[in-house]
Formats: C-alpha cells, sequence, structure tokens
C-alpha cells in the first residue's frame, strides 16, 4: 500500500492515496498516505471526499469517519460537504524550539495543528505575490519542513492577503513534499491564524489556486466545507491501477507551466 502511494503521489495527479477501510465506530475508516509514505493524521479535503462518497452510496446526509484524528462527523448542506476539524492548537513550546538561523527573516504568523502542523507565513518578500511560481514557492518552502522536530515534518502555508473574513492563501504540503493546489487543513490554520478564535459563531472563506473552502467556528470546533470535484475514476485490478488519464491531463497544469491562470482569484476571494 506504501508503494503504491509513492508511486501514485510522485506523478502530479494526487497530493494523498486515501484508503477506506471498515470501521466499527464509524461509517468507515479513512486513512491517508502521503508520497513520503508516512500516514497522515488528518486530512480535511479527503475528509470532505470521503463523505461525499459514503454519503452518495449510503444514501444519507450525514455520515461518521474515522481517522488517526478520532472520528469525525459530516454533513451534507446543499452541493457541500461541512465535516469537523476540531480545537486548532498553538504549538507554541516546538516553535521556540527552532534554532533562530532557520527562520531569519522568515514571516512567522504561528505555528499552529489544526488537525495537522501548519507553519503559517505572511507574504515573504522573496514570494511578492501570489502568483509567483510553483517553482519560486517550492524552493522557498521547503527548506522550512524540517525546522522542527515534528515527526513527518510541516506543512507551510503562505498568506498572501487578507480582508474582512477571506485570507488567500498557499500550501506547501509534507507528505506530497510539493506545492499543493489546496489543502483544507491549510485553509482552517490560515484563518485561525489571521483571524484568531472567535467569540461568537462565525465563517470565514479561504480561497487557493484549487478553489475556496468555508471555514466555520462554532463552540470551540473548527469545521471545514467545500463541493468535491470528481475529476477521473479507476480501479485497482490484480495489483495494476487502471486511471482514465484523459480526465486528468489538466489537472496541475498551472504549476507545471508557471503563473495562475486564475488572476480573478484575488476578486472572488477578497
Amino acid at each position: 500500500m506504501v508503494d503504491l502511494a509513492r508511486a501514485f503521489c510522485e506523478a502530479p495527479i494526487a497530493d494523498d492515496m486515501l484508503v477506506l477501510l471498515g470501521s466499527e465506530v464509524a461509517d468507515a475508516r479513512l486513512r491517508v498516505i502521503g508520497g513520503d509514505g508516512r500516514e497522515a493524521d488528518f486530512c480535511g479535503n479527503g475528509m470532505i471526499y470521503v463523505a461525499a462518497k459514503l454519503g452518495h452510496e449510503l444514501g444519507r446526509d450525514e455520515v461518521l469517519i474515522e481517522s488517526r484524528g478520532g472520528v469525525k462527523r459530516a454533513v451534507r448542506q446543499d452541493a457541500e460537504w461541512k465535516i469537523e476539524v476540531g480545537a486548532v492548537s498553538t504549538l507554541s513550546s516546538e516553535l521556540r524550539d527552532v534554532p533562530r538561523d532557520l527562520l531569519a527573516g522568515c514571516p512567522v504568523r504561528a505555528l499552529l495543528r489544526a488537525g495537522e502542523p501548519h507553519l503559517v507565513l505572511d507574504t515573504p518578500d522573496e514570494l511578492g505575490s501570489f502568483h509567483v511560481t510553483r517553482q519560486e514557492f517550492e524552493a522557498y518552502c521547503a527548506p522550512l519542513r524540517n525546522v522542527t522536530g515534528i515527526a513527518g515534518g510541516i506543512n507551510v502555508t503562505v498568506v498572501f492577503s487578507s480582508h474582512r473574513n477571506s485570507v488567500l492563501i498557499r500550501t506547501y504540503e509534507r507528505g506530497a513534499r510539493r506545492h499543493t493546489l489546496s489543502c483544507g487543513t491549510g485553509a482552517v490554520s490560515a484563518v485561525a491564524s489571521v483571524f484568531g478564535t472567535p467569540d461568537v459563531p462565525r465563517e470565514f472563506r479561504s480561497c487557493a489556486p484549487g478553489g475556496a473552502h468555508r471555514v466555520g467556528y462554532r463552540d470551540g470546533i473548527w469545521y471545514l466545507a467545500a463541493s468535491p470535484q470528481p475529476i477521473a475514476r479507476g480501479y485497482l485490478e490484480h495489483d495494476v491501477l487502471h486511471l482514465p488519464l484523459s480526465g486528468m491531463a489538466s489537472y496541475g497544469e498551472w504549476p507545471r507551466s508557471g503563473r495562475t491562470p486564475v488572476a480573478d482569484l484575488d476578486a472572488e476571494c477578497l
């Protein structure tokens, strides 16, 4: 399974491999295996994908999903699925233990855990704007992956702008070891870092190259909502993975080719 995940995630069509298993405490158990071969504690987008799949197959608008991060509830709201992320914790001691020279000149907002650990940054001078190339973004973020003692490294999420209830972000994903088009835990971490923990229920919006998430907070719990978009289907037969590559040809195209064509994301999000 690990070898398959590594092989699959080496191609620029997937950040993680999601494995669904039976569960004694939920409708299914989700394992998330990254390109580095490690099992993630949590995956916001993965939870949303799985919730949509289970909801469709079971004919229900509410499902429970077990993962390493615990059992999470997911609810369908029109075309979207909303999942529990849980509490967001500040990893203050882990950040203090990082040698100063490793973060010299780095505009750190916080080191947080929203299911997964994220180093949240303001826009570094070296990156300049949201439309920096994938190669430039990865060159800046990759060295930060292992600055802490956290097993498996950390994700790096850069906040390029914020306004009212919205943030515009990009994320370097620790398991994939590259830029990702969308990261659910990165969206929650960025919102929590910029706006703090609300005193009352609130909703926010987080935009990334792959699209937007709704991020909510109520009674100590953070939530994530989005409408999953299938891009292709395949099957596994005799240890051979069959995929309709024509359905995946355009996925991830803009990070490979350079600058993003989604220039309207700034206006859409902010």
